[in-house]
């Protein structure tokens, strides 16, 4: 895969804290494995997702952000349109992500818009809200 962002190692953080990548690579992958294999309760890894990309984010493999988005655009069209407990833990998943990967997160919101029309836009604007109140 190639890396947005990748480094090898041990990071220092604001907190004092080491965060190990190797680790934190592990834990998003196998995430992102339970959401692709429909294991588990997609609203907790859901959860554990945002919780995990809120520490740091920035050293996500492009594999695997593009996975995320996948699964996030999955449940959205399955949903269609309608606002879930799943929809709504991918929709803060998608803001976490931003954090470092704003742009392939705006770029799946626009292209939702274009391709999907009416079905999915409010799933897109309370993920556009959301955005802008974490980062406006």
């Amino acid at each position: 895969f190639a890396c947005v962002g990748s480094r090898s190692g041990s990071e220092d953080h604001e907190d004092g804290g080491r965060a190990d990548v190797a680790t934190f690579a592990t834990i998003m992958t196998s995430l992102l494995a339970r959401l692709q294999d429909n294991e588990g309760d997609r609203v907790e890894t859901y959860l554990q997702l945002e919780s995990v990309l809120r520490r740091d984010n920035s050293h996500l493999q492009r594999g695997v952000v593009n996975g995320v988005l996948a699964e996030v655009s999955g449940d959205m069209r399955a949903a269609q349109g309608a606002m879930t407990d799943v929809t709504t833990a991918a929709c803060d998943v998608l803001v976490s992500l931003a954090a470092s990967h704003f742009e392939f997160v705006m770029s799946e919101l626009q292209g939702h818009l274009k391709t999907l029309r009416g079905a999915c836009k409010e799933f897109v604007l309370i993920t556009l809200s959301k955005l802008a109140h974490s980062y406006g």
